[in-house]
């Protein structure tokens, strides 16, 4: 396809259904549409743009652009769903590389020497709730080329280079402590380029262009120590390195031979087995052939068939897992789970209503489209099937106080769980899947890092009598995981409460109780 203008950085959205390409001739930033492979937007931004990077949520796009002159370098701020400028941020010398933080507060540019003849290259440290500039880290002398930053978010490897045509052919990698914003050690290299982190945070990778000699490498550092552990010689004038991620067993190989087949969808079953769903809810997606038998992930004595936190690229969840992928209406899913007979995975951002297509891609190939319907709410409570006495169907809920679950002692020891029943007063928590959007924005595929709170609204009752919710929205530190924190209310008498939910005044369909003891 033709993005015109010198196409230089280049940046995935986390969903990847985006692509963002600068133009560093033509003072813009071309957007792509993965599923056609087609420019549908392109943004003007300052001259020469070069580095860009996406925020973990997918909202915003960071552009790095030395306009020309060091008074017009800058870093233009992209809002994604509406491919427009929304902020532009000055900094203190002629930008290059870029990133942002694992948790999309801050983002790292790095830039080169205000005369490109002298002085101190440093590292502009962006706030991005507020778009501004809130440290320069000095570097060394040279040219500030490529950034990276661990997937911890502690660290932050800079390429500073020699000047070009210079005929030297020594650099540094500067780190630097994110918590303090000062460089922590130097690693020597050779004329340092493109930057790279290991998935797992134990290696950087830097392309070295050796000041345009035929001795180009790449090397490898250690970062444990900070130390230079190998060189790897390689082609003509290197700029970009990249690190595979989010691959699952490295030393998996696919043997599957035969073509995924889907034969059932629904919503997840512990959370009301709905036959529609929405963005950022949890599927069942059964069948034949959709994963390797051997996968040796299916055998973990940890959690077989799940996704790791080595899977993770950052905080953002992996699309593909050991060779297996699920697109829902041209969209990547976020995979948690595999087996030859079934998969669980995490609906991308869609607004699309009505049926949808789902489908299975293996090693070998991908399913016949199965249609499934998505609407605007799904929104189901954690009462798995299993959980029930009697004919009596339970909700999840556990005690802020110590985590027991809110159940008959007697029967929650049946299930060998610690349980009692809730009294007035109590405060518990619920669980649950599908509830739509959070404010502030957080997108599917992506593991929370902050509170939140839901847009459309939710009301709890005990029977007829309602309950306060002092919090409502997605839990922390999980992906997709929505809490809500509930104050049991006065005046209920023994026994089993129905629990009525309504989300915007409409009722979630679920029959399920809990048991109330004075």
């Amino acid at each position: 396809m033709t993005v015109g203008g010198d196409p230089y950085g280049v940046a995935i959205s986390p969903d990847g259904t985006r692509v963002y390409v600068t133009e560093d001739n033509g003072a813009a930033v071309s957007a792509i549409d993965t599923s056609s492979n087609t420019v549908i937007a392109k943004i003007s931004v300052p001259a020469t743009p070069s580095g860009l990077a996406i925020t973990p949520d997918g909202r915003h796009a960071y552009v790095a652009s030395d306009g020309a002159s060091l008074s017009a370098a800058t870093v233009s701020v992209i809002d994604t769903s509406s491919n427009t400028v929304v902020a532009t941020v000055g900094l203190a010398g002629l930008p290059w590389g870029i990133a942002v933080t694992p948790d999309g507060t801050r983002v790292y540019v790095a830039n080169s020497v205000p005369t490109l003849t002298g002085g101190n290259a440093n590292v502009s440290v962006i706030d991005t709730s507020s778009n501004a500039v809130v440290a320069n880290v000095t570097l060394g002398a040279g040219l500030s080329w490529g950034l990276a930053i661990t997937p911890d978010g502690t660290r932050a490897y800079v390429a500073t280079g020699v000047l070009i045509g210079s005929g030297a052919n020594n650099g540094v990698v500067s780190v630097i402590d994110t918590s303090s914003n000062k460089v922590i050690a130097t690693v020597s290299v050779a004329d340092p380029l493109g930057v790279a982190v290991s998935s797992d945070g134990t290696r950087v990778y830097v392309a070295n262009d050796s000041n345009f000699s035929s001795d180009s490498s790449v090397s490898v550092i250690d970062t444990s120590s900070n130390t230079a552990i190998a060189t790897v010689g390689v082609g003509f004038i290197p700029e970009w390195v990249a690190v595979k991620k989010g691959s699952g067993n490295p030393g998996y190989t696919c043997t599957n031979t035969a073509p995924p087949a889907i034969t059932f969808v629904d919503s997840a079953s512990g959370y009301g087995g709905y036959s529609y769903f929405t963005s950022g809810s949890w599927l069942e997606i059964k069948g034949s052939n959709l994963a390797d038998p051997d996968d040796p992930r299916l055998t973990a004595a940890t959690n077989p068939g799940q996704w790791t936190s080595g899977d993770f690229n950052g905080v953002n969840a992996p699309t593909i897992l050991d060779g297996i992928g699920v697109n829902i209406n041209g969209k990547a899913a976020y995979v948690w789970y595999l087996s030859p007979g079934q998969l669980n995975v995490q609906a991308p951002e869609d607004s699309t209503l009505g049926d949808v297509a789902i489908t299975v891609t293996n090693c070998k190939a991908t399913s016949s489209t199965t249609m499934f319907s998505r609407r605007n709410l799904a929104p189901g409570l954690l009462a798995p099937p299993n959980y029930s006495s009697g004919g009596t169907q339970y909700m999840v809920a556990t005690f802020v106080s110590d985590g027991a679950y809110v159940l008959n002692t007697s029967l929650g020891s049946s299930f060998g769980l610690n349980s009692r029943p809730a009294k007035p007063g109590d405060l518990i928590v619920a669980y649950g899947i599908g509830f739509g959007d959070v404010t502030p924005a957080i997108l599917p595929g992506v593991i929370v890092q902050a509170s939140n709170a839901l847009v459309n609204p939710v009301q709890v009752s005990f029977g007829s009598r309602p309950a306060n919710l002092t919090y409502a929205g997605l839990a922390g530190n999980f992906v997709g995981l929505y809490e809500f924190f509930i104050t049991v209310p006065a005046g209920l008498a023994n026994g089993d409460y129905p629990i009525n939910v309504t989300q915007n005044g409409t009722p979630v369909p679920q029959t399920m109780y809990l048991t109330v003891q004075n």
